[in-house]
């Protein structure tokens, strides 16, 4: 439901492009800061995005991760508040950036655009309450296997899946350590739920990690 511009007509295809500005970042770079006025809204032509929380303590909380053709940070630039996480590039991205009154004006033009962020939010809504779900109920091993889950399906259930994130992106999705991460990994490739392949995870077949997390 997120991705966004490789299923949309040609009209609003067109539109979003007309409103909105292309730019690069390069990989590590910040898109925009926390408590940033949310200003435009990005959409991810190619690369990879995280938008985070750092506590004071220097702690990650990653808050999603992004890539082709998915819009981000929908809320803040509907209401109009501050963004609620920092965004940074993971690789070299190109996004498209609308600003925010081209965003609303849109979405009161088009029905099909509206329904697309409706979905996103719904969508959205869904996935953070799955996520603290997760975290309240499950074990270590389970907090890892369901972000391998989102991850892959992101990816579009094709397999095999390489899992384009690091362990540590891992951890902190699932609000554990690397360390903890890293053994985690490692039981479910002793257990045949997922490959390492040279550092990457690899999944060859969703049915196990499914079985895995009682799905």
């Amino acid at each position: 439901m997120r991705s966004l511009l490789d299923s949309i007509s040609k009209d609003l295809r067109s539109s979003i492009y007309e409103h909105s500005q292309q730019r690069e970042f390069d990989e590590g770079e910040l898109i925009f800061d926390e408590q940033d006025d949310a200003k435009f809204l990005p959409i991810v032509i190619s690369g990879r995005v995280k938008m985070a929380h750092v506590f004071e303590t220097g702690k990650e909380l990653i808050i999603g991760i992004f890539g082709d053709n998915e819009m981000f940070a929908v809320p803040p630039v509907f209401d109009g508040v501050a963004y609620p996480a920092s965004a940074y590039a993971m690789t070299p991205v190109v996004l498209l950036l609308m600003e925010r009154a081209d965003f609303l004006a849109l979405l009161r033009n088009s029905d099909e655009f509206a329904f697309r962020v409706i979905g996103w939010m719904c969508e959205m809504l869904r996935e953070k309450t799955a996520t603290i779900q997760n975290l309240a109920r499950s074990s270590p091993d389970h907090r890892v296997g369901n972000v391998l889950m989102k991850l892959a399906e992101k990816h579009g259930g094709t397999t095999p899946i390489m899992i384009p994130v690091r362990r540590q992106d891992i951890a902190e999705m699932a609000s554990l350590t690397t360390e903890t991460t890293i053994r985690v990994t490692r039981r479910l490739a002793e257990r045949q739920i997922i490959r390492i392949v040279k550092g990457k995870i690899v999944i060859d077949d969703l049915r196990p990690l499914r079985r895995f997390l009682g799905e």
